[in-house]
């Protein structure tokens, strides 16, 4: 990962919040992207505690918050002796995905709402 730097299929999140919801609509609703935790936008490993944890509370908002409910994948690796958290989005079939009622697409690396899809 390292010389990795964020692209329309790839974000860094330093922890988890509930923000990341909005890329996972964006990449169902386009194409398959991946959302690493515990790396800052400049790829410095900061690390995820409790990894168990927070993947299943990742998955867990996943479910209370989007529908249809999107492809995913959740794995816990290490990186610079770090845990971190990918979590890899299919495009899915069934769009628009929503999060709250909204639905989302990726323009480079920031993810914006659409009116239409």
């Amino acid at each position: 990962m390292m010389g990795m730097r964020e692209k329309y299929n790839l974000e860094f999140r330093k922890e988890i919040t509930e923000d990341f919801l909005k890329t996972v609509s964006a990449y169902s609703n386009y194409h398959d992207g991946q959302i690493i935790f515990g790396i800052d936008e400049n790829c410095k490993a900061a690390g995820i505690d409790n990894v168990e944890d927070e993947c299943k509370r990742i998955e867990d908002m996943i479910n209370e918050y989007l529908n249809p409910l999107p492809d995913y994948k959740i794995q816990a690796e290490k990186f610079l002796e770090k845990n971190i958290i990918i979590l890899s989005i299919m495009k899915g079939r069934e769009t628009p995905y929503y999060f709250k009622g909204r639905a989302y697409k990726r323009q480079d690396v920031r993810t914006l709402e659409v009116d239409k899809i």
